[in-house]
């Protein structure tokens, strides 16, 4: 089991908050054993000279020597062994890269003096190194500080840090809660979208009341819609506003203990003190002072450290105008989305030029790859998973775990682009290296049982799906326990195999196991819950109960839409499903509606050989075989045949359905001809 070495060293006066931070690391460290990880904390107190003799205080500097992580707590002093022990701190990084540094400040109450000598260490980080110290107020913001500095010393490539319902949640363990943190209760927009929510409820039970007074009032009904609907947009927009706010923390918890410029230190000040839109505007010249330093480093007849350096410094402005500017909801998604993938192509281009550091580099194209995977940029995200893959071949070997999470990242865009071989080729490779680095019980084993369950259902073999769903529960449940999110994938993903086999009664078991998780640890807006919704109203919709299943489906679109956009392709297969549903009950107007409302996205975000393009193409064939518009069923119906031949197989359930479809419209139209 690998060990994290932790020293925490901190003044006499911080007694109650080092305890805290004590317990923290003892709860952290149940969770950090299931991956393999143990945290070893020392804690050590800055007390009177008079207790801590010289040799004494050797064999303490020993100890931060030795450690992976080391962290200074200051409040109103700050004692010279502290100090003493951050400089070995620094001095032993510069030797051998271990330990990180990391400085908390508790901020000061009225009433409250800063000593000299701390003022005088908090000017000396920034001056004569770039160190960004991280102010906390209260307990919350010390500990999330902590855990997200944590993961990045971990480098398992885990993103098990996030928000959940308000609360910064590790695994399903609360670490803070977002009200807690300034740079979300000091934000205006954080304060308004909250005290909206609370004022809301408050209202629509007074616009109920007055609809039960009065049903025949369309006024009074019209009122309370209106509200709901306001409340759950609400929900919604507030949801996906504190994802935003605390990835821009996690960006600047990365860069807390790097060297930064004074920029970077006013757009970090602003946005800890809850001013996003004015840190945003804070780096609007990131761009163009890097555009020139790059050019004044390329067209330097003498390359100096200095020019690389303000190189690397626009670089590091950029990444944070990333993250700044998708928490800025000034402006709108689409303008955030395009700007930011601007951003990283020019931040990926300095990097290049620059001879900038391995390491950061491959952060910046997890992070660009990530970023263009989650808006289904999938041609692009495959290129930098790529050039990733290259890096950490180069960096770790072929047999380390962050090589195997590349396999498995291209294997998922070449699984949602409906190249199902490849998609296997690299899940495959991915479960080797793993099977032997990590062991054949580690949770990333779970993972990959499951993605390669999926091609294997999308193949047709479900039988095959339904054995790997099986094994990556049990592992799942051993390991993680049974309230886990990835506990509640693997109880879907059972489910999904049901369902492929026509087993609808033990699908629906699964997937309820499944969504009371989800809804208890994620909260009801999250995309994995609406993905429950989702599953659960396709069973109800293939035993027949066509109104339970719009119900359920329509839950899943109100979260698509508003956290993965309306041009996601899962926005369009629940576009697609409520289509279907429509057909089923006659309603073939509907019908069409929704489907021409997914088939444009997917035509233009998983292209036209696309599996769910073609299902599209199919379902609206069916739609005008109904209505008895021959020529046009057979029009669609060619064009999911010629999809499905070429990407499933012709023996796969899906062509051989589309065929037959093809004979029918077929068949009406030669009946039709001969009857004229």
């Amino acid at each position: 089991m690998r060990t994290i070495k932790i020293f925490l060293a901190s003044s006499e006066e911080l007694e109650d908050d080092r305890n805290a931070f004590g317990n923290l690391v003892r709860k952290l460290n149940k969770t950090y054993e299931k991956r393999g990880i143990h945290l070893e904390l020392f804690e050590w107190e800055d007390y009177d000279a008079a207790y801590n003799d010289r040799r004494k205080q050797d064999e303490y500097n020993d100890e931060v020597r030795a450690s992976d992580m080391f962290l200074a707590v200051f409040h109103r002093v700050a004692g010279k062994y502290t100090i003493e022990e951050f400089d070995v701190a620094t001095e032993e990084f510069r030797k051998k890269g271990l330990p990180k540094s990391y400085v908390y400040c508790k901020e000061l109450q009225p009433g409250d003096v800063e000593s000299q000598e701390l003022q005088d260490f908090k000017q000396r980080l920034f001056k004569e190194m770039g160190h960004y110290w991280s102010r906390y107020a209260n307990r919350d913001t010390m500990q999330l500080h902590f855990v997200m500095q944590l993961q990045l010393i971990e480098s398992s490539g885990s993103d098990a840090l996030k928000v959940e319902d308000g609360t910064v949640v590790l695994d399903g363990q609360p670490i803070a809660r977002m009200e807690n943190l300034p740079f979300a209760w000091l934000n205006e927009d954080f304060q308004k979208m909250s005290a909206r929510l609370v004022e809301l409820p408050i209202k629509i039970e007074k616009a109920r009341s007055k609809v039960e007074k009065h049903p025949d009032d369309e006024d009074y009904r019209d009122d309370l819609q209106s509200l709901l609907n306001e409340y759950n947009k609400l929900k919604e927009d507030f949801a996906e506003y504190q994802n935003n706010l605390f990835s821009t923390a996690k960006r600047i918890a990365q860069l807390q203990g790097e060297r930064i410029t004074d920029r970077m230190r006013r757009a970090m000040e602003a946005f800890n003190e809850g001013r996003v839109h004015e840190a945003n505007i804070i780096l609007n010249e990131a761009e163009r002072d890097g555009e020139i330093a790059l050019q004044e480093y390329k067209q330097s007849k003498e390359i100096t450290e200095q020019k690389r350096q303000n190189v690397i410094n626009s670089i590091e402005e950029i990444l944070l105008k990333c993250s700044t500017i998708m928490a800025d909801i000034s402006i709108s998604i689409e303008d955030r989305i395009a700007k930011t993938e601007e951003l990283y192509a020019q931040a990926d281009t300095m990097a290049k030029e620059c001879d900038y550091e391995t390491e950061k580099y491959e952060k910046l194209l997890f992070e660009y790859a990530d970023f263009l995977y989650k808006y289904a940029k999938y041609d692009k995200a495959l290129d930098m998973y790529n050039q990733l893959l290259r890096i950490r071949e180069k960096l770790y070997g072929v047999e380390h775990p962050n090589t195997a999470f590349t396999y498995n990242d291209i294997g998922n865009v070449y699984n949602r682009q409906g190249d199902y071989k490849k998609a296997f080729d690299f899940y495959d490779e991915a479960m080797a290296v793993c099977e032997k680095v990590l062991g054949s019980e580690h949770p990333a084993i779970a993972l990959f049982f499951l993605n390669v369950a999926c091609v294997y259902s999308e193949k047709g073999d479900y039988d095959v799906a339904l054995a790997c769903q099986f094994s990556a529960l049990s592992i799942r449940e051993k390991v993680l326990g049974l309230e886990h999110p990835d506990t509640a994938d693997s109880y879907n993903g059972v489910g999904n195999a049901y369902s492929d086999k026509g087993d609808y009664d033990t699908a629906l078991e699964y997937y309820f196991k499944a969504l009371s998780i989800r809804e208890k640890v994620l909260g009801l807006e999250h995309p994995d819950t609406a993905r429950s919704y989702n599953n659960i109203g396709n069973v109800y919709a293939d035993k027949g109960d066509y109104d339970t299943a719009l119900e359920y489906y329509f839950k899943a679109l109100a979260v698509y839409e508003k956290v993965l956009g309306k041009d996601h392709p899962d926005t369009a297969r629940s576009y697609n499903n409520i289509g279907v549903v429509y057909s089923d009950k006659g309603d073939y107007d509907g019908a069409l509606e929704y489907h021409f409302k997914a088939l444009p996205i997917q035509e233009k975000v998983l292209g036209l050989e696309h599996p769910d393009t073609a299902t599209s193409y199919n379902n609206i064939g069916v739609i005008y075989f109904n209505k008895g518009d021959y020529d046009k069923a057979l029009e669609y119906y060619l064009k999911a045949l010629a999809i499905r031949e070429k990407v499933l197989g012709e023996s796969h359930p899906y062509t051989q359905r589309t065929r037959k479809n093809v004979s029918l419209a077929k068949e009406k139209m030669n009946t039709n001809a001969n009857a004229n």
